[in-house]
């Protein structure tokens, strides 16, 4: 299990959820407590801090729900609050297995009804992608917020990347994007292959670009 990338990880923990919420006779049994996640992914072979840190990841960017019931318990004669957490897969996860749906909450892009488009994937808030280049979109969404937190960079420099990075986004939204709308843009994010902090993602882009601007 050494080999699995963060992603991998990420979507063996989202694979049981869903099975789990698939499985669920009731709406309570939807939710599970940390203790079940940890015992049956570890019989997939991941480890505590794995299994932890990802789901932390996949509660903060909502594929994943917590949810937070309480009760009262006595403890040394008096009646104090306990908590208990567990955790369900969101309405997003569910959409990641289960493909597009007529009811999904961010099915229209400005007034198109994306479902009747095969290979369409909806990324955050009315934003579009085909499947083919979902990693290079959130790629790109990663730069770029690398970019706006680094202090390397001047504000006009700033928004001239994003711009540049807006318009390969835009393409993303094509079957087949335009080459040369793409390489122009490319160009202008070049100069950042030399700076630190934001090289690491810049050469993950460009191993992803590259075979759409030969």
């Amino acid at each position: 299990m050494s080999q699995l990338t963060v992603d991998d990880v990420r979507e063996l923990i989202l694979e049981f959820m869903y099975s789990t919420h698939q499985k669920a006779r009731g709406t309570r049994s939807t939710s599970v407590a940390i203790s079940k996640i940890k015992t049956a992914l570890k019989q997939k072979g991941l480890n505590e801090k794995q299994i932890v840190s990802n789901l932390d990841y996949l509660i903060q960017t909502e594929w994943i729900l917590p949810e937070r019931e309480t009760y009262p318990i006595i403890s040394g004669g008096r009646q104090i609050t306990a908590q208990r957490v567990t955790y369900k897969i969101s309405d997003k996860g569910i959409d990641h297995f289960a493909g597009a749906s007529k009811f999904q909450k961010t099915h229209k892009v400005t007034g198109i009804n994306i479902t009747n488009i095969h290979g369409v994937t909806v990324v955050g808030d009315n934003n579009f992608v085909y499947n083919q280049y979902d990693a290079l979109y959130r790629g790109l969404n990663l730069l770029d917020e690398e970019i706006r937190r680094s202090d390397q960079f001047s504000d006009e420099q700033k928004l001239n990347y994003r711009a540049e990075i807006e318009t390969i986004k835009s393409q993303l939204a094509k079957p087949e994007p335009n080459r040369g709308i793409l390489k122009s843009a490319w160009e202008g994010l070049k100069a950042l292959a030399t700076v630190g902090g934001v090289v690491g993602l810049f050469l993950q882009v460009k191993t992803l670009i590259e075979p759409l601007i030969k």
